[in-house]
């Protein structure tokens, strides 16, 4: 007889082992760069489909991030000017040597929350998602001009 936690691996051992290789053998700004594509091809690897409300791209989105329990996000307008703002919550954390936060989580977030929203109808091409908050387990994002 087998239990479900067999069947399931943890990747927490691999994930620490492989950033903290990046961490010996890239600049920051690579590890960005690198982190930041892995995070697109996450989105890329589980799409969404076009969604005609920020209510249901939020649902749809939060159902992926499910899927991964990666947590939950929620999406709203952003009052200073054309952009959205995404709370990112219940991130998993997951530290390395030099990152007690696990804060090289950021890019992939901006990867993949670009990747989804880049991906609706109407999304401007040279349009990205960037960190404005990152703090353990939490980060806020803003996509827009």
């Amino acid at each position: 007889m087998t239990s479900p936690e067999l069947g399931r691996p943890k990747w927490d051992g691999f994930l620490r082992a492989l950033m903290e290789t990046l961490e010996a053998h890239m600049q920051p700004e690579e590890q960005a760069v690198l982190l930041r594509a892995i995070g697109g091809q996450m989105a890329a690897l589980a799409p969404i489909a076009p969604e005609g409300t920020l209510g249901a791209l939020e649902a749809r989105i939060n159902e992926r991030l499910a899927d991964q329990r990666w947590g939950v996000v929620s999406i709203a307008l952003d009052s200073h000017g054309p952009a959205l703002v995404l709370t990112h919550e219940a991130l998993p954390v997951l530290p390395t040597t030099t990152d007690a936060e696990g804060r090289w989580l950021g890019p992939v977030l901006e990867g993949l929350h670009g990747g989804w929203i880049g991906a609706q109808p109407g999304a401007e091409p040279d349009v990205s998602a960037q960190i404005v908050r990152h703090g353990a387990a939490s980060a806020v994002l803003r996509y827009g001009a």
